[in-house]
């Protein structure tokens, strides 16, 4: 059978405020760029992958004009996207992009886990089915305490980019071959193949008993 496989992550990529251009050495960004670049690179290198597609989408938060936000926001995943693609040089429309101009849902999020005074009626104003400046005029003006803790503490954490790579792992046919992938990658082993390898096994020999303890 089809073996596909995905793995995801999440880049906190810091920008000078208000600037759409990515700078590799500012702040954090080389461990941030780096966790995309290393889960390409874990399957790019690995000869019995294939990547079939990877997308990136990303968000800004909901400080400022919702307008601004969405320049932010597909500027930025634009040049996240330039990137990547400069180092690997991927066929073109291979990488797909999104973006969110205002992760209004991290902060629900952040808000419900935490123990902020006035947390119902903060709640209630983020679920508001308003126009977001709206809404955050309403935070703002409101709770003037908390919306200041929140900008702090929680709003750099809603400016991410989510990353999703989409891979196959080819099949394994010969029991030798399924043997030495299962000690050094069993993971990448379907259950049929798992199967081959336990038709050479004796039934209730060591090997035989790990195989299925393992699957």
């Amino acid at each position: 059978g089809d073996k596909t496989r995905e793995i995801s992550g999440t880049a906190f990529i810091d920008f000078p405020v208000s600037r759409i251009e990515i700078y590799p050495e500012y702040r954090n960004n080389i461990v941030e760029l780096a966790k995309i670049t290393g889960t390409i690179d874990s399957v790019k290198n690995d000869h019995d992958i294939t990547i079939k597609s990877l997308s990136i989408k990303g968000f800004a938060s909901p400080e400022s004009p919702y307008s601004n936000n969405t320049y932010l926001a597909k500027g930025r995943t634009a040049a996240l996207k330039d990137y990547v693609q400069g180092l690997y040089h991927f066929e073109e429309g291979f990488i797909r992009t999104s973006y969110e101009p205002e992760d209004w849902a991290g902060l629900e999020r952040y808000v419900e886990a935490s123990r902020i005074p006035n947390k119902e009626a903060i709640l209630s104003i983020i679920r508001e089915d308003i126009d977001p400046d709206v809404r955050e005029w309403k935070l703002k003006s409101r709770w003037k305490d908390e919306y200041k803790y929140l900008l702090e503490n929680c709003y750099p954490a809603l400016r991410h980019s989510d990353y999703r790579i989409e891979y196959t792992i080819r099949s394994f046919s010969e029991p030798k071959e399924i043997e030495k992938v299962y000690r050094t990658a069993p993971q990448k082993l379907s259950l049929e193949e798992f199967y081959i390898l336990a038709q050479t096994y004796e039934p209730g020999s060591e090997d035989f008993n790990e195989l299925f303890l393992s699957t």
